[in-house]
């Protein structure tokens, strides 16, 4: 792993980044959970890739709501969008562009999803100040990420991985207050933030 890993996941097809996002489907519910979805609620999914976590969240806020699928590659997104369009789902909004910089077209999102996506990206701590500039008021956002001291059979190796403590220095620095932090596996942990009324 620690030889082939690429931050940028050039080392994998996004057929296999879906295999490994359906394999940690299991922690989903969770962060749904978190957020406190409902129908008819806008979220932001950083870096979904090619789609697997958008699809639920999809499903968890109904045709009412609105998810916005952000993700820099072009490539992740036409996999979502052709998945979307064989299955007929039609509230998930995508876009090709940098979350940190990422504009949201008409009003405040009531949630963000920001899962396994932070150790991929140099600027993390713009993510989270965007994230939280986008959020309503009192708008919830989960931070998924892999535990630096978790076994490391799954996920990038330890020296890519980000602590709880970071995360946290930078969702306070964005305006983001942790209000639940919980380990979900031996390898993988969340964070739950809430922008500021």
């Amino acid at each position: 792993m620690q030889e082939t890993y690429r931050r940028d996941l050039s080392h994998l097809t996004w057929d296999q980044v879906y295999a490994r996002q359906v394999q940690r489907g299991v922690l989903v519910e969770d962060w749904m959970d978190a957020l406190n979805l409902k129908a008819g609620d806008r979220v932001l999914d950083v870096g979904p890739g090619p789609g697997f976590v958008s699809f639920l969240l999809a499903a968890r806020i109904g045709p009412a709501g609105l998810v916005y699928a952000v993700d820099p590659s072009a490539d992740a997104i036409a996999y979502l969008q052709r998945l979307q369009k064989e299955r007929g789902i039609r509230n998930i909004l995508t876009f090709v562009a940098d979350a940190a910089s990422f504009d949201l077209p008409g009003g405040k999102l009531d949630a963000a999803l920001i899962a396994m996506v932070l150790h991929h990206t140099a600027d993390a701590a713009g993510i989270l100040r965007n994230v939280a500039r986008l959020l309503r008021p009192q708008g919830l956002a989960v931070i998924a990420e892999f535990r630096p001291d978790g076994p490391c059979e799954h996920g990038p190796p330890r020296e890519h991985r980000l602590t709880p403590q970071q995360l946290r220095t930078w969702c306070d620095a964005a305006g983001l207050s942790t209000r639940d932090e919980r380990r979900q596996s031996a390898e993988h942990y969340m964070v739950l933030v809430q922008r500021a009324a």
